[in-house]
């Protein structure tokens, strides 16, 4: 079919965000307005069809991407006449509140721009199946007109159909369709007729919070018989709303919470809160003096957006006991209070504690806790209670414990203060100044009576257990493979199985080798000159050595083997100057590794200087083909030679003269573009063997690209479609031979004239802005860097 539009020159259009609603990819979205209630969503239609006059026996549906024609337009068949029809799924509205909907559409061709919109949106029943021209369904009420707009094709246009939506959802319907059409008298005028996007509505709606749930008092959830244990308890509930949509923030909601007196209702105290997103926990302290103790009172919340309001939630009652008991009593014969010495029992040992709180008429239990009152125990029917609890350290002891009610508040707390005897074995090292790797004798004599074993362990090792002879003690032997810090542990237990308190016994292995240089003093002072071979020896912190493994500035390890003493030596060149960090350890046959020693030395530089009048360093000159002189001079005495490199070029050498200074001429064979034109010379001076460190001097090429001209499009524009024109390149490199040029993504070669240009014929073929890439070349092969010409082509219309 043929569709006839009229043609207009392209234009940037200012796209508001409402019209994201026509290409948003998902059916749902939320305001994101802080105020506003409700949620948005923009709904699709389910279903999309056309009629036909000419057809009036035949559906046309469509999918919900394709375009509809709606009034009279022709085609290879014929004059035709079309309605289109959107069906909308009603029912996420059901029982909500529509506050506001906008039907939205666009253009995508108009027979004739001239003419007026008049595309008007009906709604009518809700046909079975996609209806015809022939069964066309009832027709209601006319929706409303689409807005105008100034553009056309237009591609986002409006209409408020909010009343229509309000009335759809009142009736109780769970789809609405809507029609669009030509305005009566017109549908049959051909220049009236267009091409529409399926229609979509933004729907603002609303429905009321749901009644606060889970509410609470003191923290504490509502329950039959609640006491608490405070006069300005928090009181809080659970606020939640319908509107609340998966990955994005619901409504703003308030809670008004509702209190008073149980024997006096109309004492009724109010406090609405801020407004906040559902879901969320609210809460609300009562003030001061607001409540008294042995006073019931019951509170109620309710929830509100902008629009509605839940009913209130079920009340929740409470009684304010705010009486505390008294502090509690402890006595204990296992562990006497007092400070008298040895003490009694011992860590690990448990003893019976009794609490209790002579006097009180409501005890529920009691906390207690050794660093403070954590721990539950309930009463009896006394209020008396007794628990077992084990020391975890001997000497000075404390037991905290706080008396509680069935309200939950606590006593004051009581300190009870003991002495735990000390039962930790006593240990006698046998070798205490052992290197790592040598066994050490340990004696373990008891700190208690009826000892029969013993259980140790070294460092994080597994444990051991060893019997006692028949006074007592116990000897085993260690052997320490740990660098630094090492710790044995022991305990004892009798043969009643009481435990004893935990015996320590520590000791320090110093095992870091030593490390010595001749060349590069070790900790400080002016080393070799970089490029000197420095021999280090390496002399062992343990016994047993075997191997070292060792590395400088963070580069990669390396091992090497130990002399019969112990001891070892490498040979390290330096490659730059200033100072060095070599890490060392050692290693035994069975695989002991001893601690790391760091060594710093100095290696003194030797870098020589660069200079240069045609390149100078940070600066940009030359470029392609244009030589330049650089000239190294030496930092000390001796030098006979460089090493030199320019980036992405081999390395190559030249010899000093007689006072050390070297000079070089070099060309650029091309511009390095990768780099945006930046150069990078390294040079290193050497004397006989020996190579300095190196000396680097930046600079940037010039592009030395050809120029441009044409005075038939010119950057400003001229020419058009299919018009050729004429371009004039002009060289900038020296010998320049010919030029490469690039358009449309044609790569084509032209020669230079005596004069360094040549001209060229390009014929566009479309309007608006082209680019053309240029270059040149010698006849050596040195080529410029590349450059481009924008030109601008008019329209003809």
């Amino acid at each position: 079919m043929r569709i006839a539009s009229q043609r207009r020159k392209p234009r940037r259009l200012l796209i508001t965000g409402a019209a994201v609603l026509l290409t948003v990819p998902v059916a749902v979205l939320v305001s994101s307005t802080p105020a506003v209630a409700g949620t948005t969503r923009f709904e699709r239609p389910t279903s999309i069809s056309y009629t036909d006059a000419k057809q009036p026996t035949v559906a046309f549906p469509v999918g919900t991407t394709d375009r509809v024609p709606v009034g009279t337009w022709a085609s290879d068949e014929g004059k035709h006449t079309s309605r289109a029809y959107f069906t909308f799924d009603l029912t996420p509205y059901q029982g909500k509140d529509i506050i506001k909907a906008y039907g939205v559409t666009g253009e995508s061709s108009v027979t004739d721009c001239a003419q007026p919109r008049k595309i008007e949106i009906w709604r009518t029943a809700t046909p079975a199946q996609p209806p015809t021209w022939k069964t066309a369904p009832r027709v209601y009420e006319r929706g409303g007109d689409v807005f105008n707009s100034p553009a056309c094709p237009a591609s986002y246009l409006e209409l408020d159909l909010t009343e229509t939506l309000r009335q759809a959802v009142a009736d109780g319907q769970d789809s609405l369709t809507l029609m669009a059409r030509i305005a009566g008298k017109h549908e049959k005028n051909k220049r009236l007729s267009r091409w529409i996007t399926p229609l979509g509505i933004s729907i603002e709606s609303n429905a009321a919070p749901d009644v606060p749930s889970a509410l609470t008092v003191a923290g504490l959830a509502c329950a039959d018989g609640r006491l608490i244990g405070t006069t300005v308890p928090v009181l809080s509930a659970q606020v939640t709303d319908p509107d609340k949509l998966d990955g994005f923030a619901g409504d703003q909601v308030t809670a008004t919470f509702a209190w008073w007196p149980a024997d006096r209702p109309t004492e009724r105290t109010e406090w609405t809160s801020y407004s906040t997103y559902a879901p969320r926990r609210i809460s609300y302290t009562v003030p001061e003096g607001g409540m008294v103790h042995g006073g019931t009172y019951a509170f109620s919340v309710r929830a509100a957006d902008q629009h509605a309001s839940s009913d209130w939630s079920p009340e929740c009652r409470f009684t304010v006991d705010t009486v505390r008991p008294p502090a509690p009593t402890v006595t204990s014969t296992d562990y006497p209070a007092g400070w008298s010495q040895p003490g009694h029992g011992g860590p690990g040992i448990p003893g019976a504690f009794h609490l209790s709180a002579p006097g009180a008429d409501d005890i529920a239990g009691y906390y207690y806790g050794e660093s403070g009152p954590y721990t539950y125990v309930a009463a009896d029917e006394s209020g008396l209670a007794t628990i077992s609890h084990a020391p975890t350290r001997s000497h000075s002891n404390r037991l905290y414990v706080q008396t509680a009610d069935h309200t939950g508040n606590r006593s004051a707390q009581t300190t009870y203060e003991f002495t735990v005897r000390d039962t930790a074995p006593r240990i006698t090292d046998g070798n205490p100044d052992g290197a790592i790797g040598e066994p050490r004798e340990l004696t373990f004599t008891p700190g208690m009576e009826d000892v029969v074993e013993y259980t140790y362990r070294l460092n994080d090792g597994d444990p051991a257990t060893v019997p006692a002879g028949t006074d007592g003690t116990a000897t085993v032997t260690v052997t320490p493979r740990k660098s630094g810090w090492n710790r044995v542990t022991v305990t004892s237990r009798t043969s009643g199985g009481l435990p004893s308190g935990e015996a320590q016994l520590q000791f320090y292995l110093a095992t870091e080798p030593t490390v010595s240089s001749e060349q590069y003093p070790i900790g400080g002072g002016e080393g070799a000159l970089v490029g000197t071979p420095g021999t280090f020896v390496f002399r062992p912190g343990m016994p047993g050595v075997t191997e070292y493994v060792w590395s400088v500035a963070g580069g990669p390890e390396r091992t090497v083997a130990a002399e019969a003493d112990g001891t070892a030596s490498v040979t390290f060149t330096t490659t730059f100057g200033g100072f060095h960090w070599m890490e060392v350890y050692s290693r035994t046959a069975d695989g002991t590794v001893s601690e790391a020693a760091s060594a710093y030395f100095e290696a003194t530089s030797w870098a020589p200087t660069i200079e240069s009048a045609d390149y100078p360093i940070y600066q940009q000159s030359g470029g392609p083909g244009v030589a330049g002189e650089f000239t190294f001079r030496p930092a000390h005495d001796g030098v006979t030679g460089y090493v030199y490199t320019f980036e992405g070029e081999e390395e190559r050498t030249v010899t000093a003269g007689a006072d050390g200074v070297a000079t070089i001429n070099w060309t650029p064979q091309s511009y390095p573009a990768d780099r945006s034109g930046w150069v990078r010379l390294t040079v290193r001076a050497t004397m006989g063997s020996i190579v300095s460190d190196g000396a680097e001097h930046a600079f940037v090429l010039n592009r030395l690209a050809p120029t441009v001209s044409s005075t038939d499009y010119p950057p400003t524009g001229g020419g058009g479609p299919n018009i050729p024109g004429q371009f004039t390149l002009t060289a900038q490199m020296p010998g320049t031979t010919e030029f490469v040029y690039r358009y449309n993504n044609e790569e084509r070669t032209v020669a230079a004239g005596a004069d360094g240009t040549a001209t060229i014929t390009l014929t566009p073929r479309y309007d608006g802005g082209h680019y053309l890439y240029v270059s040149s070349r010698t006849a050596s092969g040195i080529t410029s860097g590349e450059d481009y010409y924008y030109f601008y082509v008019h329209y003809q219309g």
